[in-house]
Formats: structure tokens, C-alpha cells, sequence
């Protein structure tokens, strides 16, 4: 198994309190995370404060967009690859999407990794795009994969769909990676097929090991009737942690986490009690041999080839901390991690 870090480009607000991280952090981050031996950083992506974050900040969180960002940390890094786990299709101009991808591509010599997906606040594409309310986004995902891979792959590309229109785009410089590999974020049924049809890859987040194992049944038999190989379909897992000396201590600081408040004000419903459950049940909680064990518990039952470690924290103190505690303690549990 591989393992990603975490990587603050949109995080504050949901993981991570306001403020949180300032721009001279990123490059020091991204070499920490090289030299501790990290395979990927996971960046995420916001244009706008989902209501359930304004609801538990005074500030706007700074949403620090994720392809401008590691096109900053090219050249201070040389290993680490660049996954946007994930960039939601729907928001983005298609042509301006692709150049960017394929410029970052180029200047970090094919280390980018693009994670899809519709995204996970509605509000926030419908504040973007107020004319498009109501309008399928799925459709807009499937007609945005389909035109990149054009215009990745063709001299002269043209698309005709409902949502993408573009006529005899020339784009250079393509990627250095061809195929360019995209990755899809799905968790239903309709999205997992999605996946198995069309995606180099699958991003699932934060669900329990056995019902990981049930989904993935869903994208192998939407590749196999698409005439694809489900192996070549990568597992690819974002998953939160907090670290504790004990359970009891990592108990203490989720509950102290932005992460933790944010979703209490998501699931007002919920108690303190189911809501430390839901998050036990898919996420990483304790101290770090506690933590092997539970990520042996998804490499076996639910065969996941590369893991994204959101560390929950306090400040970027915090953060570096985790991501060496990480490194040292856990990821020598396997071998093929690094």
C-alpha cells in the first residue's frame, strides 16, 4: 500500500480551524512529506464556503486552489506526485481546466494525479453556477471526462455534448503522462458504475472496510461489462486520522478538531456518541499500533492500493508532527508504502 498526505490547500474550515495554514507553509510541507517518505500529497478543492463551515466560523476559511498551489511546489519537489482528491468537474470551464492540467503536468514531469467527482455540497456549485440549479451534475462529470480525455489525446478536438461544447481546440502541450490518469470519487451505486466504465481509479472516502469490499463488487462488474480489466482500476482511500498516545487521548483531540465540529453541525440530529461511532467505523482513531491494525483491516478485507491520511490537528506544528509520528511508526508496517 501506498501513502498520501494530507495536504492543506482547502482544508481549513473543514479539517483544520481558520486560520490555519499561510502560503510559506506549503513548500515546507510538501518537502516534509518527501523526505518522511510520503508517496502523494491530497489536495482538495472549494470556490465557496459550504454553509455547514460558515455555521461553525467567524471568517471565511482561505481556500487555496489546488492546481495553482502544486504548480508552486514543482520545482521544490522531486518525487512526491500531485493528487486533487478531488477537483469538482462541474464548477470548471473544460478547455481552461485542461491547460491548466496539462501545464502542471508538464512542469512536474507527469506527477499529477486528477481525483473527479461532483462534489460534496450542492450549494456550493449552485452558488457558483446560480443559471445551472437543479441540473444533473453527474452528466456534466461524464461529458467533462470524456471531453479532457479528447482534448488530452487528440490534435484537434471537438465535443458536442449538452453541457460541453467546444469546436477544433487545439491543446499543446499535452501531458507528459499518456494515458493522463483520472481518477473518479463515487460512494453510490449509479457513481460507482460510473467509475468502473470510465476512471483509471477510485477514490472512496471515509467507509467502513466491508461496505469498501461491497462498492468495489459494483465497479468490477461495471468494468467487466464495459470489456475493461477491474484490476487496472486502482482503490484509492482518503481517510482522516487522529493520533493518540491511547484511544482515549485521540478521542480527545478529534473532539477538540474543526473535522469534529463541523460534522456535529452537519448531523444536528446525531449524538456525540454515533457521530465518534461513524467515525471509528471509517476513519483512523488511536494510538499508532492501533492504527496499523486498522489500516491491515482495509488493505485486506477492502484491498486498498493507496491511502490518503488527512491528520487532524490543531496548527501546522501538529500536522508536521503527526505526519513524522506517521512515517516512523506506521509506514515501516509496510514495506511497499514508501
Amino acid at each position: 500500500m501506498k501513502f498520501g498526505a494530507g495536504f492543506p490547500t482547502c482544508r481549513e474550515g473543514t479539517a483544520y480551524p481558520v486560520p490555519f495554514v499561510r502560503p510559506e507553509d506549503f513548500p515546507r510541507l510538501a518537502r516534509h512529506a518527501e523526505e518522511l517518505g510520503f508517496y502523494s500529497l491530497w489536495g482538495n478543492d472549494h470556490l465557496t464556503t459550504p454553509f455547514a463551515i460558515r455555521a461553525t466560523q467567524d471568517t471565511p476559511p482561505n481556500f487555496y486552489e489546488p492546481l495553482l498551489t502544486y504548480a508552486s511546489l514543482a520545482y521544490v519537489t522531486q518525487r512526491i506526485r500531485f493528487l486533487i482528491g478531488v477537483l469538482v468537474i462541474p464548477e470548471r470551464e473544460i478547455i481552461l481546466l485542461a491547460k491548466q492540467l496539462a501545464t502542471l503536468d508538464q512542469l512536474t514531469n507527469g506527477r499529477v494525479m486528477l481525483g473527479e467527482g461532483i462534489g460534496v455540497y450542492r450549494e456550493e456549485f449552485e452558488a457558483v453556477h446560480p443559471e445551472l440549479k437543479g441540473v444533473n451534475r453527474g452528466r456534466m462529470l461524464e461529458e467533462g471526462i470524456a471531453a479532457l480525455r479528447q482534448l488530452f489525446t487528440e490534435r484537434r478536438a471537438s465535443f458536442t455534448g449538452r453541457y460541453v461544447k467546444f469546436n477544433d481546440v487545439e491543446l499543446a502541450p499535452k501531458p507528459v503522462q499518456q494515458p493522463f490518469p483520472i481518477l473518479l470519487n463515487a460512494h453510490a451505486d449509479v457513481a460507482l458504475e460510473r467509475v468502473g466504465a470510465s476512471s483509471d481509479g477510485w477514490i472512496v472516502a471515509a467507509l467502513p472496510a466491508d461496505r469498501t469490499a461491497q462498492a468495489r463488487t459494483v465497479v468490477d462488474a461495471a468494468a467487466r461489462q464495459a470489456g475493461r480489466d477491474p484490476q487496472a482500476i486502482g482503490t484509492h482511500f482518503q481517510i482522516w486520522l487522529s493520533f493518540g498516545k491511547d484511544r482515549q487521548t485521540a478521542v480527545q483531540k478529534l473532539k477538540r478538531s474543526q473535522h469534529w465540529r463541523r460534522t456535529m453541525a452537519v448531523a444536528r440530529d446525531s449524538s456525540e456518541d454515533e457521530q465518534l461511532r461513524r467515525f471509528a467505523d471509517g476513519n483512523l482513531l488511536g494510538s499508532p499500533s492501533e492504527v496499523i491494525e486498522q489500516i491491515r483491516v482495509l488493505e485486506q478485507q477492502a484491498h486498498v492500493d493507496h491511502m490518503g491520511i488527512v491528520m487532524l490537528g490543531h496548527n501546522m506544528q501538529e500536522l508536521m508532527d503527526d505526519m513524522e509520528l506517521f512515517a516512523r511508526e506506521v509506514m515501516p508496517a509496510f514495506p511497499d508504502g514508501r
